[in-house]
């Protein structure tokens, strides 16, 4: 047996979720979220003791999952996470192990890397914790009012697993009292509430290795693991997302968002930009400004996306000059916007620029004649760019998505049943092996 044994944390309730059953029994890519954690663990720790903590009426449930394992156990939990924890250390008491692994059931993501790196920090340090840096603005609030704004600098969002010595961490539950568990978020406050000069190493963690808390989540993993699932998956060569920098305009709703979100949750460093936050495509300045800042910061660009869009559902006759030039300006003069100001960028990092078209791009339907007009022009836009950049060394594709669950179809056409409809965090899947890949000029069509 392995000297590190593991505890997997799969107690909670999972109240944020908002739904009747626990985070880590809901199915997601045909098994229940805790098996895919308690799977990620073994493939890397074969030969090492995991003591699985449950809520007591799902025993028997999680005991049938895991049968199979015999260097597993299933024990149930107490009433909050170090409650468990605390259960989980009293088992392993009988088998003393020299060093303790606790990790998050809802943390299906984790890597052999990180699952290495610890391992390894843990031959010269006593405790262990897994982080990343914070992309997010963090402020101090009071009475409703910022009372400051630290710098991100040193602030890092703590992930697990976490690691100990055995002897250290039972010691320190022990210091610490069934009382005082409650005042505690992890293991690392615990073990530093006992050891106020200790020092716990903090290796490097992963935007993938996200633990499963809100609705939302549940939408990234199931489509995480369908990426995976492909041969251009996460994990497989073709589609390499860590330290990626990529820019998406019109990246706050939509396919955009979904495109921003499986890319930041895979590692890339994400900027979207849109009029909500102050940048209009169809203004220069703005593409100029937004590209610039983001190449000031992280030192290039790899991608480029154009995600922005504008639909009026209504007769020609009807609509307004002003109404028409929206949708000429925003769809066709943007995407050009975008395209002139990136190729700089672009041809630096050889890099990839993507548009967005529309099924209605080869054959014109009334009530949308101008917004299938402007999507035949991204369609020409691809395919001539792709030819003129090609000795820059800059791909250049377009997507061309079936009818997609967004806000801005769902604007324009009532009633629609939402199963008729793609999810958005599907197009973006797709829209990502073509980034990533070796085309150029191509036109996707994703139905």
């Amino acid at each position: 047996m392995d000297p590190c044994a593991v505890i997997l944390l799969a107690g909670g309730v999972g109240s944020r979720m908002g739904t009747d059953q626990a985070k880590q029994f809901i199915r997601i890519a045909g098994k229940p979220v805790l098996c895919h954690s308690f799977d990620a663990i073994r493939r890397h720790m074969p030969q090492s003791l995991i003591v699985v903590v449950v809520p007591l009426d799902s025993l028997e449930f999680v005991r049938n999952l895991l049968s199979g394992d015999d260097l597993c156990t299933v024990i149930p939990g107490g009433s909050s996470r170090q409650a468990s924890t605390r259960q989980g250390l009293k088992t392993l008491a009988a088998f003393n192990p020299l060093n303790v692994l606790i990790h998050d059931g809802a943390r299906p993501f984790v890597s052999g890397q990180i699952i290495v790196d610890v391992l390894q920090a843990l031959e010269t340090n006593e405790a262990v914790d897994v982080a990343i840096p914070t992309a997010d603005t963090i402020i101090v609030e009071r009475d409703g009012f910022i009372q400051s704004i630290p710098k991100r600098q040193h602030l890092l969002r703590g992930q697990t697993p976490q690691a100990f010595r055995f002897d250290t961490l039972r010691d320190c539950y022990e210091e610490v009292g069934e009382e005082r568990l409650s005042q505690f978020t992890d293991d690392c406050g615990i073990y530093l509430e006992c050891h106020p000069m200790g020092r716990v190493r903090v290796v490097s963690g992963h935007e993938e290795n996200f633990k499963i808390t809100n609705p939302i989540d549940l939408v990234l993993a199931d489509e995480m693991f369908r990426l995976r699932s492909y041969s251009g998956g996460l994990d497989q060569p073709g589609v390499h997302l860590r330290d990626k920098k990529v820019v998406v305009f019109g990246g706050t709703r939509g396919i955009g968002k979904a495109m921003a979100d499986i890319m930041s949750s895979g590692g890339a460093h994400v900027q979207v930009y849109a009029r909500e936050n102050g940048c209009d495509i169809t203004q220069d300045d703005d593409v100029i400004a937004a590209l610039a800042g983001f190449a000031h910061q992280y030192g290039t660009i790899d991608v480029v996306v154009n995600a922005a869009g504008l639909l009026k559902n209504a007769k020609l006759h009807e609509q307004s000059a002003v109404d028409i030039a929206e949708q000429i300006q925003t769809n066709l003069t943007g995407a050009l916007n975008v395209a002139r100001h990136s190729h700089r960028w672009l041809k630096e990092s050889a890099g990839s620029l993507l548009f967005f078209s529309s099924s209605s791009y080869t054959r014109g339907r009334a009530g949308y004649a101008i917004y299938s007009a402007t999507k035949a022009a991204i369609a020409n836009l691809t395919q001539g760019l792709s030819e003129e950049w090609a000795p820059d060394g800059i791909r250049v594709n377009c997507i061309v998505p079936g009818r997609t669950d967004t806000e801005m179809r769902a604007s324009n056409f009532e009633g629609e049943a939402q199963e008729s409809l793609f999810n958005p965090y599907h197009i973006a899947l797709s829209a990502m092996r073509v980034v990533f890949g070796n085309t150029s000029g191509h036109l996707e069509r994703v139905h």
